[in-house]
């Protein structure tokens, strides 16, 4: 009898000791699960056709009172402004944005020019350039002249002409210093799918 009761705490001890130490970690292991199938962390695209644009998934739900259509022809849904990232011209802008936005960079930023000098040093001061310039240049999002830009910022190459196309297409959508705005980005399926090896793949290599 002795012996049985020893045999039965003993096994209770077990599994009491798997529920401390191995437990904690299945639901660690079901939460990036359930994150994986969630895409809570992803970029989503709304809208079809020339009407489809992407947009961080935590600012999804700001947009989804929205015609996709007319956030993209007025630049603007329920009261914000919107930026858009044209990865037809941008493919590896638009490429480090998603993937800033994946890394729970925010989709909505507030405009500061002021800072712009001091966020662009912070970001990409110490850049290592695989391929210097004039071919590659660095990119930061969020952008240097929004309150979110600085040290935090991801940085990739991208292609030069991408950086000066930016400078072109940002500047005629940038807000006044203080308003706060969405930054979404246009013909996603032209999103670069790897990093920039020296060549620029986009689709229109005009300036913008």
């Amino acid at each position: 009898m002795a012996t049985k009761t020893t045999t039965r705490v003993l096994l209770i001890a077990a599994v009491v000791v798997a529920g401390v130490y191995i437990a904690p970690k299945l639901l660690d292991g079901a939460g990036d699960v359930l994150s994986e199938m969630t895409g809570a962390s992803d970029a989503v695209t709304v809208g079809d056709g020339d009407g489809a644009f992407m947009v961080a998934a935590n600012a999804q739900p700001k947009v989804a009172a929205c015609d996709p259509r007319e956030v993209l022809a007025r630049r603007e849904c329920d009261g914000l402004r919107v930026l858009t990232v044209n990865a037809a011209k941008m493919p590896f802008i638009a490429r480090n944005t998603r993937l800033a936005w994946e890394e729970s960079k925010p989709a909505i930023l507030t405009m500061d020019r002021r800072r712009q000098p001091a966020n662009r040093d912070a970001a990409c001061g110490g850049f290592a350039h695989r391929h210097p310039p004039p071919a590659g240049s660095c990119d930061e999002y969020p952008m240097a002249a929004t309150a979110e830009g600085g040290a935090g910022a991801r940085t990739e190459e991208v292609p030069l002409r991408e950086n000066a196309c930016q400078g072109g297409s940002y500047g005629r959508q940038y807000p006044k210093d203080g308003v706060r705005f969405l930054v979404v980005i246009v013909h996603p399926e032209l999103i670069a799918t790897a990093p920039f090896d020296g060549i620029d793949v986009a689709k229109e290599k005009g300036l913008c």
